[in-house]
Formats: structure tokens, C-alpha cells, sequence
């Protein structure tokens, strides 16, 4: 009789792994703040920069979710 187990196995990045690349994903959502805070400078109501400002702090926001769900 098969397991149930071997059908849905999902496999999942060690944990060393994940949370490097967590760290790249926060250190580009820093980039694309900054890159969105000089473009703002430079070039008042740009819809790019408020762009790249919130999906910076979006991709910020839920990495560090991510890391403290997977240190928990």
C-alpha cells in the first residue's frame, strides 16, 4: 500500500538556503527604495518611483515574515 506521504511530497529549501535568499530578495527591495526615493527627487509625481517604493517595502515586509515564521 502506497503512503500517502510519497504523493504529496512538497520539497522545501534548508533553512540556511532560504534564508539567504531572503536576504537578497530584502537587500533588492532596498534597492528598488532607494532607486524609487532618488527617482522621486529628481522627478516629482513619478508613478515609476511610487512604484518600486511600495514593491520594495512589500518584498521587505513579507521576507522578514518569512524569516521569523521559519526561526519560530
Amino acid at each position: 500500500m502506497m503512503q500517502i506521504e510519497n504523493v504529496f511530497h512538497i520539497p522545501t529549501l534548508s533553512t540556511q538556503l532560504f534564508i539567504i535568499l531572503s536576504i537578497v530578495s530584502i537587500t533588492i527591495g532596498l534597492g528598488l527604495i532607494i532607486f524609487g526615493l532618488v527617482r522621486q527627487k529628481n522627478q516629482k509625481n513619478s508613478m515609476l518611483a511610487t512604484c518600486c517604493i511600495v514593491f520594495g517595502i512589500l518584498i521587505i515586509i513579507s521576507h522578514i515574515i518569512q524569516i521569523a515564521v521559519r526561526m519560530l
